[in-house]
Parts: structure tokens; C-alpha cells; sequence
């Protein structure tokens, strides 16, 4: 049997076994580790402690050690001080170097040589030598010899500050060299004559000499420089090994590093800098296993010992709690099993048991209580439960009525924002057709008035200009109900507008339809384009006809009425409001066709009999001018259209009065600045105006005309301009023209829809605003118009 399978088969004894040695085992387990993790954190919490003590230890070394380091430093480079400032050395160096290689050098070097030995023997170093300018030793005395006589120590930055200067840090004085397998800590001054360096005066001694170095002791010593071990009382690191200390935590002097396996507190001194420029470092080590070896083992069998203690005491008592508590548990068990059963009820009674297997049983009867009490609410429930369905189905019903209304509701709104669509896509389009349609309409008048009145040629022109004028009406139609053309609007009176189209409609209705007109005399005035009301009443009486093809009767009529708050009905607000309804005796509509008829393009004639833009365009037109538009029909019941205005707040002077005063002339010969980027209706419009005797000044676009109107030295008199232009809005053009010329009249002309032209910003004052399409005849007109009510205001003047 393999080793999983024996765990495998331990693992489902000790499930399928009895609680109470369940309870043994885990109390065994649970106690063995805690005992466990207690060891295991005490023994590293003391391992940090012992660990804080010896750095702690190591801190107060290295103090001291630098204390002494820094005090023999201090001799050592008073000492090579003073050797340099002795005149019999400095006579001999002078002497040397004025005599250069002409004669006897080995006897001026003797001379050297045998000042240095005097005071190497009276100055108790281990080393002394001097170096001429470029760094070659000239002379040493050393306990081993002299083995650097002739060898160069420029490299040694101690050197070089002596000589040149260039000092970098407080140890940039001092250096360390090896000497005979020994390295040695050096003082380097400066040997000058007349206050200019020929040379160096090097003292050195002993790093064994400066710190006492013990191989029995506790702390070991190693002296590293760039990675090199130049001497060590570690037998892991013998002389000329490679090693760096790491750092592992604690300060940059102080911290604990490992070598060969083993784990040391170490601590570092700065020596100076040796021959490879590399820092030289004294680190002092002691072992920390060691210290904590004896700690380790103590508290090792002592927590073995208590922990073996702790599991035989739990297991001991979890045996006798199994005796005293599982035991009546499992006879519990026994009895609500044979108490499932039972009919009736039974009671527990043991009087050994602990009182919390006691406190179990009464919640047990008291359980079977409720269930009892439960079964016979929940057969109340039932009845209730009965008697709240026949309500809620009654309730459904109802819900059921709203949600029809609700679905009837959101039709109208997919409808309306169908429409809305629609008049988007329609005011889109209409600037291009308009522009079309002006240069077509234009340019066809132009052909007119040029040819004879008796010519074959000018009756086809005739035919252009008519079908130009209903595709120009189909543009106006689409705008109406797009909501998107330009109106015009004047406080008007709704009766004079009924009476005015009055005989315009008799030949529409034909003679078999009887019209009755009924106007209250009392009407409120209304805020309306005049020429789209006649519209809507034209299109009304049209669509009446064509519902009675054996004739009937219309009826226009015109009242003050109060709308109610009747949400749904009326986008206005309620309130007093102006009425005018056309009403016919037709065939009526079912309500299918009463949902789609202001739908554009929906009509229920034949082919090529309508085009379903009728009533479409009523919408739009009531829509525009802040109105509203309904419709009651049934099936052979006939059809009331009722539209409803919003009453106007104040009567001002109409536009016949206004214009009463004007006076008119034949041709002008004024200066007009034309302002328009669509080429050919830039020319067309140049030459109609040309025609009636105008200067014209042509610009492609806003910013063209500002350059025209700056480099024009006269008076400008008008500006005709296009309100969409690139670069320079129309309404830009003639605000910023206003500015520098005061006087100036302005016409407006586009084809775009209202929103299109409200977002290039508001009209000027006292301007024209016309209407694409446009005729050469209505430009030279509006033209004319204006400026001779300018003539006008200034002769009042």
C-alpha cells in the first residue's frame, strides 16, 4: 500500500470515528500548534533581540575604533608634517633636484636617504619614503626592506592631492598599501621648496600596529579594498579572496551580512584609498550563531516538553468532557429519532444531562408546537389566498384597460416622433432644391421677358416657370411640415384671412359642395403668418372635396374657446384660445386612417391622384406657429379639423400700414454689396439687380464681402446676403458691416430651415428676410421696397 493511500485511508477512519475522538484529536492538534507557533515566534522575536544587543555591542566597537583610528591618523600626518618642514630634508631634496642626472645622483639620494633613515628610526613608523613630482619613489626605509624604491604611486589619490591638489574628501590625505604581504596605512604630505611641492613625504604604519588583531577573539577583522581581501582573521576569507559585504538590514556603518553560511553583525571603518583608487575598508565581524546557539537549544526542549504536557492534558480532557457530554447527546439523538414516529409528544428526561442538552429538548417540543400551530394558519392562508385572487384578477382587468390605453398612447408618440423625423429629413434637403429651383425659376424669367410675346420658345418657357412654381410649392409644403421654414409672423385678424380666401375657394370646392362661412365677430387677434394661414384653410377645403365626390356641404367657422386641462388632447397649454374649424359632410374616416392622416406622403386617393402632403403641411403649420391641429371623425359621418392659435398679447401696426408711407420708383442707382457662395445664383441675382440699374459688388462668401465693402471707397448702400455662408456667417457679415457703415439696409436670403438659420444668430434689425426659392421680379422688388422706405424716413427727417 502506497503512502497516499494509507493517508487516504487514515483520513476516512478519522471521519467515519465518534465524536469524542474527534474532539481528542482536534484538541491534540489545536494545542500542537499553538505550542508550535509560540516557539516559533519567541525563538525569532529572541533571535532579534540578541541580534539588536550585538549590533548594538558593534556600534560602541566601531566608536571606539575610530576613535583611535582617528587619533594615529592625527600623529601620523604630524609626524609627516614635521619630517617635511626639516630644513636638512628640504636642503637635500633642493639640492637633488637642482642637480638633476648631471653628476653623483646616488650620493644626493644618499643624502636623502640619510635624512629619512634618522627619522625613521626616531619616529617609530613602518614605512617612510619620498617621491619625486610625477609619484616615483626615490627612497624608503621599511622593517621589510625598501621594496617600492623605484616603482611609481601616482595611482594613489592620496598622492595625487598632495601633489596637485586635488583633494575630494577628508580621507583624500590618507592611503593604504601592502608592503612585504602587510598593508600598511599611509599619511602623504607635500616636500615643498620655495612654496612649490618637488615631491611627497610618505609615512606609514602597520594596520595590525593601529588595531590590535586577535584570532582567538570573538570579533574578526578583514580589510577589504574593491572587493579584495587584503587581510582577515576569518578563515572563510583568506588574503587575496574576492568579497563585498551585503547588507541586509541596519545602518550603512553596521548591519549583518553572511559568509560561507553562516550569519555575522558586521561593522566598517573607512582607511583611505589604495593604489586602485578603491576605498579601503577595516570591517569587524562577530558570529551571531554563536550567541543564539545556547538560546536556541534551551528553549527547543523546553517547549518540546511543555508542548507534550499541553496535548496530553487536552487529550485527557477531551475524553472525560466526551463521558460527561456526548454521551446524553447521543441518547437525545435516540430520542427525537423515535419521537419522529410517535404521535403524540414525549419528553427527555435525564437527569445526569448538562442543561444546555436540556434547554435542546424543550426548543424541540416547542418546534413541533409551531409546526402544529404553522399547518393550521397555512390552511387560513389558503382561504385568504382564495379570496385575494378573485380581487386580484379584478384587478388585472383593470390593468388591462390602462395598458391598452398606455399602447394606444405610445402609437401617437411613435407617430409624432415619425413625423418629427421625417420634417428633419424634409428641412435638410430644402436648401438644395431651393437653390435649384431659384437659379431655374431665375433665369426662366430672364428668358421671358427677352422674348416676344407671340414666340413658340416662350411658351415652353412658360412651362418651365409653371412646373419650377409647383416644385417650389412641394419645397414650401415640406417645409410647412417639417415646421422648418421661415415665417413671417403679424398680429392678424383669423376673420379677414376666412373672408379674403373666400372666393378663392369657390372654384376649388366646386358647385356641388354648398360652403357656409361663420365668423364671431368678437374674435381675438392671433400671431400668424397670414400667407400660411390661407394655406391651411386652402388645404383643409381641398382635402374636404376630394372626401365628398357627390358634392355636401363645408363649413368654416371661426369662435372664442377656453381649452380644458385635458392631458393627452392638446400640447397647449389650457386657456383661452382661437378656434377655426372646417367642417364637411363626407364619407369620414375609421380610426386606423385617423392615426396616419398627418403622416407625409399617406394619402388614401388612387395613384397619382394626391400626394399626401396636405394635411402633413396643416401639422406642420399649426405646429410652427405654436398651435394645434384635431381631427373628429367617424364613417360616413363627415370630418371637423378644429386648429387652435394662442391669442396675440398686443396689436401693432400692419404691414400695409407700414408700408403705406414708402414711395416707389422705377430704378435705383444705388450700391449694393451681394454676398452669396452658390455661383450661379450669384450671377442671377447680379444680373436682376444690374437690370433695374444697381451697382453690384460681388463676394463669394462672408469673408470675401468684408474685403469687398473695405477696399470699396463709396457707399454702400444695401447688403444682399445668403445667412449659411463657410468662413463668415450672413448675420456676421451684416453685424460687423453695421458697425462701420450705420446706414446700411439689409436683405436676408436662405434656403435653410429656421433652427439652421437661428443657430448663425438673430436677423438684424429693420432687415428682409426672403425665402428661397426667389425670383429676379420678388429680389428687384424687396430690393426697391426698402430702400425707398429708407428714402422715405430720411425725407420725414
Amino acid at each position: 500500500m502506497t503512502l497516499a493511500e494509507r493517508c487516504s485511508l487514515l483520513v476516512a477512519r478519522a471521519r467515519s470515528s465518534s465524536l469524542g475522538l474527534k474532539l481528542a484529536l482536534m484538541g491534540a492538534l489545536l494545542t500542537a500548534a499553538v505550542v508550535g507557533g509560540t516557539f516559533i515566534v519567541l525563538r525569532v522575536s529572541t533571535e532579534a533581540n540578541v541580534t539588536q544587543v550585538l549590533v548594538g555591542e558593534m556600534h560602541a566597537t566601531q566608536a571606539a575604533l575610530r576613535h583611535i583610528e582617528d587619533r594615529n591618523r592625527s600623529q601620523l600626518l604630524q609626524s609627516a608634517l614635521l619630517v617635511s618642514n626639516s630644513p636638512t630634508l628640504k636642503a637635500a631634496v633642493d639640492a637633488w633636484r637642482l642637480a638633476g642626472d648631471a653628476s653623483h645622483p646616488t650620493e644626493r639620494l644618499a643624502t636623502i636617504d640619510g635624512a629619512l633613515g634618522s627619522a625613521f628610526d626616531g619616529l617609530g613608523v613602518d614605512l617612510i619614503l619620498i617621491t619625486d613630482d610625477s609619484g616615483r619613489v626615490l627612497t624608503a626605509r621599511s622593517d621589510s626592506g625598501s621594496p617600492l624604491i623605484g616603482s611609481s604611486l601616482r595611482s594613489l589619490p592620496a598622492l595625487r592631492s598632495a601633489l596637485y591638489g586635488t583633494s575630494t574628501s577628508a580621507d583624500s590625505t590618507y592611503g593604504v598599501v601592502q608592503v612585504g604581504g602587510a598593508p600598511i596605512e599611509l599619511a602623504v604630505v607635500p616636500l615643498l621648496v620655495h612654496q612649490f611641492p618637488v615631491g611627497a613625504l610618505v609615512l606609514g604604519k602597520r594596520l595590525d600596529h593601529i588595531v590590535p588583531v586577535d584570532a582567538t577573539a570573538d570579533t574578526r577583522q578583514i580589510v577589504s579594498s574593491g572587493g579584495l581581501v587584503l587581510a582577515s582573521t576569518l578563515s572563510q576569507l583568506p588574503v587575496g579572496s574576492r568579497w563585498k559585504p551585503r547588507e541586509s538590514h541596519g545602518s550603512s556603518r553596521s548591519a549583518t551580512t553572511r559568509v560561507g553560511g553562516e550569519d555575522y553583525v558586521a561593522a566598517s571603518l573607512p582607511l583611505g584609498y589604495g593604489l586602485d583608487g578603491e576605498s579601503v575598508e577595516l570591517v569587524l565581524m562577530r558570529p551571531l550563531l554563536a550567541a543564539i546557539q545556547p538560546i536556541k537549544a534551551e528553549l527547543k526542549w523546553r517547549f518540546l516538553s511543555a508542548g507534550l504536557l499541553a496535548v496530553l492534558l487536552i487529550g485527557i480532557g477531551s475524553v472525560a468532557l466526551s463521558h460527561t457530554t456526548l454521551r446524553p447527546l447521543g441518547r437525545f439523538v435516540r430520542f427525537m429519532q423515535a419521537g419522529t414516529s410517535a404521535d403524540g409528544f414525549a419528553t427527555f428526561d435525564d437527569p445526569h444531562a448538562p442543561t444546555e442538552i436540556r434547554a435542546l429538548t424543550d426548543t424541540y417540543n416547542k418546534l413541533i408546537e409551531s409546526l402544529q400551530r404553522g399547518h393550521e394558519q397555512v390552511q387560513q392562508r389558503t382561504v385568504d389566498l382564495a379570496k385575494a385572487n378573485h380581487r386580484l384578477n379584478r384587478q388585472i382587468h383593470h390593468r388591462e384597460r390602462a395598458e391598452r390605453a398606455l399602447r394606444e398612447s405610445e402609437d401617437q408618440l411613435r407617430q409624432a416622433q415619425k413625423l418629427e423625423a421625417l420634417g428633419a429629413l424634409a428641412g435638410g434637403v430644402a436648401h438644395d432644391f431651393n437653390n435649384i429651383l431659384s437659379i431655374i425659376l431665375g433665369y426662366a424669367e430672364i428668358v421671358q421677358t427677352e422674348l416676344p410675346a407671340d414666340s413658340s420658345q416662350r411658351v415652353d418657357v412658360i412651362k418651365i416657370s409653371d412646373a419650377a412654381v409647383r416644385a417650389r410649392a412641394l419645397v414650401r409644403q415640406l417645409l410647412a411640415f417639417s415646421r422648418k421654414q421661415v415665417l413671417q409672423p403679424q398680429v392678424v385678424d383669423l376673420n379677414e384671412i376666412v373672408a379674403g380666401v373666400q372666393p378663392l375657394l369657390r372654384p376649388l370646392i366646386g358647385a356641388d359642395v354648398v360652403l357656409e362661412v361663420k365668423l364671431d365677430p368678437e374674435l381675438l387677434r392671433v400671431m400668424a403668418d397670414p400667407s400660411q394661414i390661407e394655406q391651411v384653410i386652402i388645404n383643409l377645403a381641398v382635402n374636404a372635396r376630394d372626401a365628398m365626390p357627390n358634392g355636401g356641404s363645408l363649413t368654416i367657422e371661426t369662435a372664442n374657446v377656453t381649452l380644458e386641462a385635458r392631458s393627452g388632447h392638446h400640447p397647449m397649454p389650457p386657456g383661452p384660445v382661437v378656434m377655426l374649424a372646417v367642417t364637411d359632410s363626407g364619407t369620414g374616416m375609421d380610426a386606423a386612417t385617423r392615426r396616419r392622416i398627418f403622416e407625409p406622403f399617406f394619402t388614401t386617393k388612387p395613384v397619382g391622384k394626391g400626394t399626401g402632403l396636405g394635411l402633413a403641411t396643416v401639422y406642420g403649420i399649426m405646429r410652427q406657429s405654436e398651435g394645434n391641429v384635431t381631427v373628429y371623425s367617424e364613417p360616413g359621418e363627415g370630418s371637423v379639423f378644429r386648429c387652435y392659435f394662442p391669442p396675440a398679447v398686443a396689436v401693432v401696426e400692419s404691414a400695409e400700414d407700414t408700408a403705406s408711407g414708402a414711395s416707389s420708383g422705377t430704378r435705383g442707382a444705388e450700391t449694393i454689396l451681394l454676398a452669396e457662395d452658390e455661383p450661379q445664383l450669384r450671377e442671377l441675382m447680379r444680373r436682376a439687380l444690374q437690370r433695374q440699374g444697381y451697382e453690384v459688388l460681388e463676394a463669394t462668401d462672408g469673408a470675401d464681402a468684408l474685403e469687398v465693402a473695405a477696399a470699396f471707397p463709396g457707399t454702400i448702400h444695401m447688403l444682399v446676403t445668403d445667412v449659411v455662408m463657410p468662413h463668415t456667417s450672413g448675420t456676421e457679415l451684416a453685424e460687423q458691416l453695421l458697425r462701420s457703415r450705420p446706414g446700411l439696409r439689409v436683405v436676408f436670403i436662405s434656403g435653410y430651415s429656421n433652427e439652421a438659420i437661428e443657430r448663425h444668430g438673430m436677423l438684424a434689425p429693420d432687415s428682409v428676410f426672403l425665402q428661397k426659392p426667389i425670383s429676379p421680379e420678388v429680389l428687384s422688388r424687396a430690393v426697391h421696397d426698402l430702400l425707398d422706405a429708407e428714402f422715405a424716413a430720411r425725407s420725414e427727417m
